[in-house]
């Protein structure tokens, strides 16, 4: 059968412009509704889905064709766009005001009983979709990934991520960036992890190694005078599976001669600024930045979430004299006392989730020998500790944290600063996450700069 591919429409393009258009559409059942004298198909192809009535009245034939119909035969289907009835309109896809009344029917190729289910649309506005895909199990998903792929939403990614590599190929080729593939098969070179190996067959008991990175190529470039090098490139490296490890990744890389820093941070912060445009969200520029150790200081680690307040103070000056015997013993040490301010949140942290969780049980599993806690009152300061610490301490520990009524003061002391500041950020984020503190929809880059060499 020939394939009419010159007259195809996608199915997701469909409009109401498009009204009384006669089209030839191509692609997968995706759901079927049988009325009895009418059958309804949702057809899917890769730029969305448009509903598909077979009506004895319009085609006999073809009507007669669809009740042999299965979710996902590979159909095609001519016929004429019209307007939905005004209260059957399905908002939950973009084509939702219009369907196809069928003249055609032509079934391509049949399917079998599918493992899984793939639609991810009701046919009718408010139905639920009863059994989702996303909750299939994961091997069975990926023992039929040719049919997990066919799921809108993982076409999404992959088109997604097609945006961004042209996103990122069109800032850096107006920057003067040149694009270059480097060899896969090289030799090894020493880096940060295990080289995967690959066997020689002209040359036994020899190996090539692929590249982790592409540093050493793209040094011979520069030193070649390619001036200004970018590469989406794969990379691999042989490690444990690990959230942010994998043994194989893509990786925009580049390089370039005869520039500073600030050429660096502002051709990536364009490239960032526009893929994330892709999506709706705007980056504010230039982005912010910290050295290594402001960030460990105020953000105990050095990828912080800034999206929100709640930065460590210091007030090991402030307590260093205090009754308190477990501050002023570690601060006696040459250890120090840090906390952060949850702003207006004393009516969500009871006095029980403060010592009962936070101090017995959720610090001491971030690396914590334990957690300090105060409340600012209309009375002042309140904790079960709040009388080993004078008037004057209590007024310090305010002024330090600039706290007002309404707010809680969580704190952690230990004679290694490193062990304050990464329970801190982890107990921070805690709380930020159990307080709904983190905005959703908002990114905030930053970059960390002056990273110790060891």
């Amino acid at each position: 059968m020939e394939i009419n591919w010159r007259e195809r429409r996608y199915c997701g393009q469909l409009r109401a412009k498009h009204q009384d258009r006669e089209v030839l559409l191509m692609g997968w059942v995706d759901a079927i509704r049988d009325h009895g004298s009418l059958v309804f198909i949702h057809l899917r192809d890769v730029s969305g889905v448009v509903q598909v009535v077979f009506d004895p009245r319009v085609s006999p034939e073809s009507y007669q064709s669809s009740t042999s119909l299965k979710e996902e035969y590979v159909v095609q289907v001519k016929g004429r766009v019209a307007i939905r009835e005004k209260g059957t309109e399905n908002p939950n896809i973009e084509t939702g005001d219009i369907e196809v009344f069928a003249t055609e029917l032509v079934i391509l190729s049949e399917s079998r009983p599918l493992p899984f289910p793939i639609s991810e649309k009701a046919m009718v506005y408010g139905e639920e979709v009863q059994a989702r895909p996303d909750k299939v199990d994961e091997e069975l998903r990926l023992r039929y990934r040719y049919l997990d792929l066919r799921r809108p939403s993982m076409q999404a990614l992959i088109t997604a991520r097609a945006e961004i590599m042209n996103v990122a190929r069109e800032v850096l080729r107006r920057h003067r960036f040149v694009e270059v593939e480097t060899p896969f098969l090289t030799r090894s070179t020493p880096e940060g992890a295990r080289d995967y190996l690959v066997p020689s067959r002209l040359h036994p008991g020899k190996f090539y190694s692929l590249p982790q990175s592409p540093q050493l190529f793209k040094q011979i470039l520069m030193v070649s005078g390619m001036d200004r090098y970018f590469q989406i490139v794969k990379c691999f490296r042989d490690e444990d599976l690990r959230p942010n490890r994998q043994p194989e990744f893509t990786q925009l890389d580049l390089e370039a001669s005869f520039i500073d820093e600030e050429f660096i941070y502002q051709v990536v912060e364009e490239v960032l600024e526009r893929i994330f445009s892709l999506r709706g969200f705007t980056l504010q520029r230039p982005f912010p930045r910290l050295s290594y150790e402001l960030a460990m200081e105020l953000y105990g680690t050095d990828r912080p979430d800034t999206r929100f307040h709640m930065t460590f103070v210091d007030v090991t000056g402030v307590v260093k004299d205090t009754n308190y015997g477990i501050f002023r013993n570690i601060v006696a040490r040459g250890g120090c006392v840090k906390g952060f301010c949850v702003r207006g949140k004393a009516g969500e942290l009871s006095k029980n989730v403060l010592q009962n969780e936070y101090a017995l049980q959720i610090a001491p599993s971030f690396g914590a020998k334990g957690m300090s806690w105060m409340k600012v009152t209309s009375r002042g300061l309140e904790s079960n500790i709040v009388q080993f610490f004078s008037p004057s301490e209590q007024e310090g520990l305010v002024k330090a944290f600039e706290a007002r009524e309404g707010d809680v003061l969580m704190m952690v002391a230990d004679s290694s600063r490193q062990l304050v500041n990464q329970a801190l950020g982890r107990l921070r984020l805690h709380v930020a996450n159990r307080l709904g503190l983190i905005p959703e929809g908002r990114f905030e880059p930053v970059w960390i700069t002056h990273f110790p060499l060891f």
